[in-house]
């Protein structure tokens, strides 16, 4: 098989992603002693973190973090600009891990104007000249890898950075890193048997891949739809619960031809709302007698960050595995690459 043959993988995987993830453990130890900038502590009326794509996501798991232990609206921007209501009283986080990425730029250059408290996170680009330039703080993280391959690097430092102003409670970056050493030993490639990252990857080929959860592991959800897309080259859809029962379900007749050729995945959390707990219970059997391929995933870990992150590992992994599979090198983004050539020749 050739997921269990190194030699062949490396053939495929020519900028090694496998390194990359097989390190993640290492990064989150980075990424805890990243040096934050102070910034003033004070009651912000509302705090948005503006990015795209894999700087993004490590919005989304700092929103859910945010909603359970702060008052203060968090809002995750994939956009130009920013909404109307950002003003003095907002703390606006710019998130780019190349720091050139043109809707976080102009996210960026609105909240100076707007006298927003701003602060950036990047490798370097544009986003680190203009906090230079505003005399605004910047965050600088270690550059040379996709901006995916980086959630380490853009989450940790954000996270201290709410915790030093009160918004959130700690987190421990160790109990990140000790977990992704566990789950490289557990879906590594010198794992052969009981590899559950292996098994998903092989269920999934050349298969419709759907992922469902309830609010408390969205980010993670999101994340396997944007790692299988952008490692594996796979057409993936995300949804969740409850709203996926005002709608959703009754997609699951036609086209006849995908609904056969489909695997979806639930993910379940012990955080969930107990309602959401049981319409995922009804849901799943709902569609089981429609004989779909149903698969349930649980997350682990005491913490609820730490249960967020156990599907996002085991989703990096399955991603990996699925691009070995499609025989694409996980780290190529051609039709990314193009589109943003095209847009800069236009104002």
């Amino acid at each position: 098989m050739i997921l269990n043959d190194r030699k062949s993988i490396e053939k495929i995987d020519k900028s090694n992603m496998l390194g990359l993830i097989e390190n993640f453990d290492r990064q989150c130890k980075e990424a805890g002693c990243i040096k934050i900038p102070s910034i003033k502590k004070k009651q912000y009326d509302f705090i948005i973190l503006s990015g795209m794509g894999g700087s993004a996501i490590a919005g989304d798991i700092l929103k859910i973090l945010v909603e359970m232990d702060s008052s203060v609206p968090f809002i995750v921007h994939r956009d130009y600009g920013l909404p109307g209501f950002i003003g003095k009283n907002s703390l606006v986080l710019a998130v780019s891990y190349s720091g050139n990425t043109e809707e976080t730029i102009s996210a960026y250059k609105q909240a100076v104007s707007r006298g927003a408290t701003v602060c950036a996170i990047s490798s370097g680009g544009e986003i680190e000249k203009l906090a230079s330039t505003c005399g605004m703080p910047h965050i600088k993280i270690p550059s040379g890898q996709p901006p995916r391959c980086s959630l380490g690097y853009l989450f940790f430092p954000l996270e201290k950075l709410l915790y030093t102003i009160g918004v959130i409670k700690q987190c421990s970056s160790e109990k990140i890193s000790n977990m992704a050493l566990s789950c490289r030993e557990n879906y590594g490639i010198d794992k052969i048997q009981d590899n559950k990252a292996k098994e998903i990857a092989s269920l999934v080929h050349n298969k419709n891949v759907v992922v469902y959860s309830g609010n408390t592991l969205s980010p993670s959800a999101l994340r396997w739809k944007t790692q299988l897309s952008e490692n594996s080259k796979h057409i993936a859809s995300v949804n969740y619960f409850p709203e996926m029962n005002h709608n959703e379900i009754m997609a699951w007749n036609y086209p006849d031809f995908v609904v056969k050729n489909s695997v979806i995945f639930f993910f379940y959390d012990k955080g969930d709302n107990k309602r959401v707990k049981l319409r995922m219970d009804l849901t799943s059997k709902i569609l089981g007698v429609k004989s779909l391929n149903i698969q349930k995933l649980n997350s682990y870990g005491k913490s609820t960050i730490e249960r967020i992150f156990s599907l996002i590992i085991l989703g990096d992994w399955v991603s990996f595995y699925l691009a070995i599979l499609n025989g694409v090198d996980p780290t190529e983004i051609k039709e990314i690459s193009y589109l943003k050539k095209e847009l800069s020749l236009v104002e």
